[in-house]
């Protein structure tokens, strides 16, 4: 997160700022509830930027046709035109089965209708010679633009009416037009400048995408391909405008072209009876193994496992922790084979049966499958095998670096737990994108914004971040506070690349995820009854959550509104989006007032969880400790109050828990969380003997839980970032932040990858505090160092440096660059 300095500037320019009029503020939430697409290049070279195979080049009408004897198609300024007397359909050369497909469409004024086909079909003796899907743009007062048509054969189907529609949708007419009546629906379509369509098509399930805002999620197997086409409606001396068409085929296998596999030698072979062999490959990774063939007649299994139980494989493990066997036949073929591990369907599906779940992160079929795995049983196979010939092929990123960063400090267990969460991270880079463990491997925002943290701090080469967010802009899942996690996750690539270029492209995109859509006058979130039971967090699993009380007003889910807007404000002014800027300032100070008068309790001094209730849980104070939403004559009250509680969180509310603790002063109190004798700590994780951090503390916390979860592997970025202190100063790295936070430690050293190089560091905190830094080339830092009781005065390689005493610590008044030693005397 950026500092509160660059906040307060911001919201300095906006109270300088005289809107002229009150018609001028009510304009404000128009500029930033909705995406602009306005610039046509921009549009272009997004897509392009996202993995995008352009339909159209912009020149000519190659791989395009008309299949009727009238109208016309030109391009025009790379737009493709339609002018005609009747209703016709351009179409693609080409047939497409699984994909996402994206169309701009501008109406032309007065009576217009359009659309874009897909999976649709040409009959030339036909008269209407186009027919299938279609995703209407509705011109007129109805607004179904969105809705699921289907043209020349059954009628509407999303949404459908009596006459206009076959029976078998009949039934859900009402529940269809009353969806298409919500304003977010209804209002989606520009009606007088361009609109972005976007379709996804996988297997038998159909979305529809209009300007951002998901108008229909429908399953209907009628056609599993076919082309892609554009309508004119046939109104005379109309001209429709198309541009920017684009497709992405699926599935997309990320791991293909940045994951690799690497053969690992066992750590220990044992034979456990007569007819069995358990072999250790020392930590668990993703993969499978390759083996000899065994010679002679019979048949052997296969046994993976994640978990030992009295010295075997536990061959029913709880939760979803994971075994699995893979039987093997003897002397069918000579040299070494792949034997598979066993999957779970749930890991491959495309267009499952569960509402909520994206396509699963497929990986490439020529690896054969892969499970995580720490032991083999080889069982039938005699024991004079070469056992010792034995691989497993693990995937991990090709670019994985494991020289990049480094940590170690004057606790044992510390270093530990970073050894832990640092091989977590690598472990689970296996699907070319962050995946949520192995249950459904999907990215989840939440889950996939921890990981980036952690890997930013872990590895030097981290594309792998904005290749998730690009998956999630286009495959979202359904928790509220996950939709902020987008905006978090492109603040954070834009400060750590500073590829301001890469931001310009998708930042219009991320306006759908800030909330507002569900904010009221005072700019607070509401949420409805189905938001109270079902999309609110708050934390996960739900038994973490310190007797959270949910209401329509709650305080988590409008911290991280808030934080969303000012992180948008910031990026708004980074991209040349000044009025934009000002706007979310505007929104974000209006909250934060309303947030303040509505959710702070002043009788106990710190935050209910809600409108409606008197408790309050420590998610409704760690959460605005960690986005800096509390007053500074407030802080101290609640900071207080949560140094007297426990972890009564989950590993994944630990991230913000730890971030408010480190910020503010608690460092010590951080620690101390983090190295707990209880069973919800990471002490008590890491002296479990697992080898990649767990989805929750424990089993009896989410009995279900993954074993191979980096959302559990907080301290990775934590350690580096606050005991070591090194944090991104300004986008890019340009500059940088060193402000260790010891919390008791005796020393710490280590080194920290950025995108300019590695920042080395090494401090040892005794009566006088001493720090050794090593900066890249071009890079300079701001230094705070802790002030020690004795201290009187701050030197800089020997000589006495100007600096201030604020808050126990001592802040240089100029940056530093290169090889320095700072020391407090």
């Amino acid at each position: 997160m950026t500092t509160a300095r660059f906040r307060w500037a911001l919201a300095t320019l906006i109270a300088l700022t005289c809107l002229s009029s009150l018609q001028a503020q009510d304009a404000i939430p128009e500029l930033i509830l909705k995406p602009s697409i306005a610039d046509g290049q921009l549009s272009h070279d997004a897509m392009l930027s996202r993995g995008y195979t352009p339909l159209f080049n912009g020149k000519d009408l190659s791989g395009w046709r008309n299949p009727y004897p009238f109208g016309e198609a030109k391009v025009v300024d790379g737009e493709i035109h339609l002018m005609a007397n009747k209703k016709f359909f351009l179409v693609t050369e080409k047939k497409y089965s699984d994909f996402r497909l994206s169309v701009e469409i501008k109406l032309p004024e007065g009576k217009a209708n359009s659309g874009v086909m897909f999976r649709c079909h040409v009959d030339p003796e036909a008269k209407k010679k186009v027919f299938g899907y279609q995703a209407e743009c509705d011109g007129s007062d109805r607004k179904w633009s969105g809705g699921l048509y289907d043209e020349s054969r059954r009628g509407w189907i999303w949404p459908s009416a009596e006459g206009r529609s076959t029976d078998q949708f009949l039934e859900h007419a009402e529940e269809s037009k009353e969806f298409f009546k919500q304003p977010a629906i209804a209002d989606a379509l520009n009606r007088n400048g361009w609109n972005r369509f976007e379709i996804t098509c996988i297997k038998d399930l159909i979305t529809i995408e209009l300007n951002g805002v998901q108008t229909v999620r429908f399953r209907d197997p009628t056609d599993a391909s076919g082309f892609i086409a554009i309508q004119h409606h046939g109104e005379k001396g109309q001209t429709y405008r198309f541009r920017n068409l684009f497709i992405k085929e699926l599935p997309e296998i990320p791991a293909e072209d940045h994951v690799s596999l690497t053969d690992q030698e066992p750590v220990s072979i044992k034979r456990v009876d007569e007819k069995t062999t358990l072999i250790d490959f020392g930590k668990v990774a993703f993969g499978n193994i390759v083996m000899p063939v065994p010679p002679g007649r019979g048949k052997g299994n296969v046994h993976f496992g994640e978990k030992l139980k009295k010295g075997r494989i536990d061959r029913e493990p709880p939760g979803t922790v994971r075994y699995g066997v893979t039987p093997i036949r003897f002397g069918q073929q000579r040299g070494n084979w792949v034997v598979p591990a066993p999957n779970d369907d749930r890991i491959v599906q495309q267009a499952g049966l569960m509402y909520a779940n994206p396509p699963a992160v497929l990986l490439p079929d020529h690896w054969g499958a892969v499970t995580p795995f720490r032991w083999i049983e080889i069982e039938g196979v005699e024991e004079d095998f070469p056992f010792e010939l034995i691989r497993r092929r693990a995937a991990f990123s090709s670019t994985w670096n494991e020289e990049a960063s480094a940590f170690e400090s004057s606790d044992e267990t510390l270093n530990r737990i970073w050894d832990l969460c640092k091989y977590s991270l690598k472990a689970t880079t296996f699907a070319g994108v962050y995946v949520d463990g192995d249950r459904e491997r999907i990215p989840y925002e939440a889950d996939a914004y921890l990981n980036q943290l952690s890997h930013y701090t872990t590895d030097d080469d981290v594309t792998m971040a904005a290749r998730t967010f690009d998956r999630l802009m286009e495959n979202g899942t359904w928790p509220t506070e996950w939709s902020p996690h987008m905006v978090f996750m492109a603040h954070a690539q834009w400060m750590y690349s500073g590829d301001i270029e890469w931001l310009r492209q998708r930042y219009e995109s991320l306006k759908s995820k800030t909330l507002m859509h569900r904010s009221g006058e005072d700019e607070l979130v509401r949420s409805g009854e189905l938001d109270q039971k079902r999309h609110d967090i708050v934390d996960w699993p739900k038994k973490e959550r310190d007797n959270f009380v949910f209401t329509e007003i709650n305080t988590v889910v409008n911290a991280f509104h808030i934080e969303a807007l000012q992180q948008m404000a910031e990026m708004a002014q980074a991209v040349g989006k000044e009025e934009d800027a000002k706007a979310f300032v505007a929104r974000a100070e209006m909250a934060k007032a309303a947030f303040q008068k509505t959710l702070f309790d002043d009788a106990e001094g710190i935050y209910r969880d809600g409108v409606g209730t008197d408790h309050s849980s420590i998610h409704a104070n760690f959460f605005p400790l960690a986005f800096g939403l509390i007053p500074e004559d407030k802080k101290a009250g609640v900071i207080e109050w949560l140094k007297g509680k426990d972890m009564a969180c989950s590993v994944y509310a630990a991230q913000y828990f730890m971030d408010g603790l480190f910020t503010n002063g608690c460092d010590s109190k951080a620690l101390e969380l983090i190295l707990a004798d209880g069973d919800r700590s990471w002490k008590h994780m890491v002296n479990s003997g697992t080898t990649i951090t767990w989805e929750a503390w424990g089993l009896k916390y989410k009995p279900n839980q993954d074993w191979n979860h980096a959302w559990g592997a907080a301290p990775a970025n934590l350690l580096p970032r606050f005991v070591l202190g090194v944090q991104v100063g300004s986008p890019g790295w340009k500059t940088a932040n060193i402000r260790p936070c010891p919390g008791g430690l005796k020393f710490a050293r280590g080194k920290v990858p950025t995108s300019q190089g590695p920042i080395e560091v090494d401090w040892e905190n005794g009566d006088q505090f001493k720090l050794e830094l090593t900066l890249p080339d071009g890079m300079s830092a701001k230094i705070e160092i802790p002030a020690t009781d004795s201290s009187k005065s701050v030197v800089v390689d020997g000589q006495s440096a100007e600096a201030t005493e604020e808050d126990g610590r001592w802040i240089l008044k100029e940056p530093v660059t290169g090889k320095v030693t700072i020391e407090s005397k």
